[in-house]
């Protein structure tokens, strides 16, 4: 039993022996006068009283000036904003449509109107593409769905008439852009032979004459844009054939 366990201890130790406590200097620990006892302040250690010394925080911060202590620069009072909303210009503008000139046109198509050069020139497709819209909303309410026919026509006729007067013109030549423009804008009266189909039975004889007039309007006005535009007034008629061929084939498809 004696080798069970560890072996006693041979000369037992008190409590605390072997330990070793700091002991301060003197005069290191003592209090400033007025707060716990008497005695005079130990130098570099407390302040006197009534003072009060600021410590400072590492990298000398109280060296720094005070404007560069956790201060950003004034915003500039000159900045001026680019999406200023209040001033910027209006939507149909920025897409390069121009309502007072599209109604101008069509007012000379539907009124037998002068219209400016100015005018002329300024053409826009916006305005046709409304145009064969609509005469494709009045057949579908006729019952006719030619909505393809009228896109195919207004494309190839514009085509066919564009290179004729590039031929014929001697001073100078058209576009095809201008020339859809035209051509697009001409179609108000065959707009107005579609509506009256709705109500109407076209395939008859007061039929036909409502289509030979909407077919000598809208060619008479076409041509006169087409002049204007082009300067080709004495070669006026010649211009007037082709144009109206491709609107016969709009008065076509409009009455059967």
């Amino acid at each position: 039993m004696a080798g069970l366990g560890p072996a006693p201890r041979i000369g037992s130790q008190a409590p605390g022996d072997g330990l070793q406590f700091f002991t301060p200097p003197a005069g290191s620990m003592q209090p400033p006068a007025g707060m716990g006892g008497p005695g005079p302040q130990a130098p570099g250690n407390f302040p006197a009283p009534g003072q009060f010394q600021q410590p400072q925080a590492a990298g000398q911060m109280g060296s720094m000036p005070p404007q560069q202590i956790g201060s950003f620069p004034p915003p500039s009072s000159s900045s001026s904003y680019d999406d200023d909303f209040e001033n910027e210009p209006p939507l149909l503008d920025e897409l390069g449509i121009n309502l007072d000139h599209i109604i101008e046109r069509m007012k000379g198509v539907a009124f037998f109107k002068k219209l400016d050069e100015q005018v002329l020139s300024d053409l826009d497709l916006s305005g046709p593409l409304c145009i064969c819209l609509s005469l494709g909303v009045c057949l579908l309410l006729a019952g006719k769905l030619q909505f393809g026919y009228i896109y195919g026509l207004a494309s190839g006729g514009s085509f066919f008439v564009c290179c004729l007067i590039n031929v014929m013109s001697q001073k100078g030549g058209i576009d095809l852009y201008r020339t859809m423009s035209i051509l697009g804008y001409g179609l108000i009266p065959i707009v107005l032979l579609a509506f009256l189909g709705i109500f109407l039975n076209l395939k008859s004889s007061y039929g036909t004459f409502l289509a030979a007039a909407c077919i000598a309007w809208t060619t008479a006005t076409s041509s006169r844009f087409f002049a204007t535009a082009v300067a080709m007034e004495d070669q006026r008629w010649l211009v007037a054939y082709p144009v109206g061929l491709v609107y016969t084939f709009f008065a076509l498809i409009t009455v059967f």
